[in-house]
């Protein structure tokens, strides 16, 4: 079983790496985007001191904590509470700018890698022998060129910009909140094992019934196309009935396979949501009691509460790109079958040209 287990991650792994090239040539798109994501990582972690400054300064003790007493602008209460609210629009005006320009970025880079994809496999489908087309429908091959090339971009945002943009932000929140508090830090990272777990467990399942989605809908596109291209023939024939049943059974089976996958998807969702909502009553239990302790003020808590749901969004969001990701490799196998099927007709090293002839002289092919 390990053995089997390491063959299939080495598999796994050429797959993905098939993809990187597509990938990597965008490097300086994806080095901005990943810049502007330590910067939208830096707001996150900002966006709940305002509140903070709020609370515990202009509020429950006023005046300005540390540096900030030197500036005569914030001298009163009053004018720490409009420090508060400007200091938390700046914020959530910078956020905002940061995320128009990722997804800019983003989507531009994105689309760019699928069709450079798709150009690839169009160009390998030409060249492939009519025995290889004959033992497929046009309707299958136009699912992979515009459905399937679509993997690279999701391989794209589910290994590299999903889970750097998540990760940053844990990492980024985490070191503020240990600063702030290390045990209450600790128990906000606590559920980062269980997400795991729950990721490798329904990974498989997601991944095998994508497989079987695909497929199907890949069925339903190639009958549909056989059957409009042959509608005299359904005419003649009278076969109207016939194919109208016949797609009801495809259609059948893909509601049937997308049926299992909202379950699985719903099933993953639900262990994690359980998981983080368990993690998030531990840290206001705890930080509720050093409260009350006098070991950390209510502005603190405010802050450990707003960064609790930063790092609960993250991971959901990281875990949910796991699963997403999983079911991509249905479409990796799809785009890789085609890309690696031998060409019938190869040049090969050495070949002699054909040799010229003067006008008038040349033959043909009748």
């Amino acid at each position: 079983m390990g053995l089997r287990h390491m063959e299939l991650q080495h598999t796994i792994r050429q797959k993905y790496g098939r993809l990187i090239p597509y990938i990597l040539v965008r490097w300086r798109s994806l080095a901005l985007i990943l810049l502007l994501t330590l910067l939208s990582a830096a707001m996150v972690a900002l966006m709940p001191w305002p509140l903070k400054l709020l609370v515990d300064y202009a509020l429950a003790e006023p005046g300005a904590p540390g540096p900030l007493q030197q500036l005569p602008l914030l001298a009163t209460p009053e004018s720490l509470v409009i420090a508060a609210a400007i200091a938390s629009l700046a914020l959530f005006a910078v956020s905002s700018a940061l995320d128009v320009a990722l997804t800019y970025l983003w989507s531009g880079s994105g689309q760019r890698m699928v069709y450079d994809l798709a150009g690839d496999l169009f160009r390998k489908l030409q060249r492939l022998s009519l025995l290889f087309h004959s033992k497929r429908t046009v309707g299958d091959s136009l699912s992979r060129l515009s459905g399937d090339t679509r993997c690279v971009f999701n391989v794209a945002q589910g290994v590299l910009i999903s889970p750097a943009q998540h990760l940053i932000t844990i990492l980024t929140v985490g070191l503020v909140a240990w600063q702030l508090d290390p045990q209450l830090a600790l128990l906000l990272l606590l559920a980062a094992p269980a997400l795991a777990l729950s990721g490798k467990y329904f990974g498989e399942k997601i991944r095998r019934n994508a497989r079987s989605n695909r497929q199907a809908q890949s069925r339903i596109m190639a009958f549909v196309h056989q059957t409009l291209s042959a509608v005299p023939l359904v005419q003649a024939f009278d076969t109207t009935r016939y194919n109208r049943v016949h797609l009801s059974g495809l259609t059948d089976a893909a509601v049937m396979h997308s049926q299992r996958s909202v379950l699985f998807k719903n099933a993953f969702k639900f262990v994690n949501g359980l998981t983080l909502t368990i993690g998030a009553a531990l840290v206001l239990y705890a930080g509720g009691s050093r409260v009350l302790s006098g070991a950390l003020s209510v502005g603190s808590l405010l802050v450990f509460v707003a960064y609790m749901r930063s790092i609960q969004r993250a991971s959901e969001n990281l875990m949910s790109t796991y699963g997403n990701l999983k079911a991509v490799e249905a479409s990796i196998d799809r785009v890789l079958e085609v890309l690696d099927s031998e060409e019938g007709v190869r040049e090969r090293a050495g070949a002699e040209p054909l040799p010229a002839c003067s006008p008038g002289q040349c033959g043909h092919v009748r």
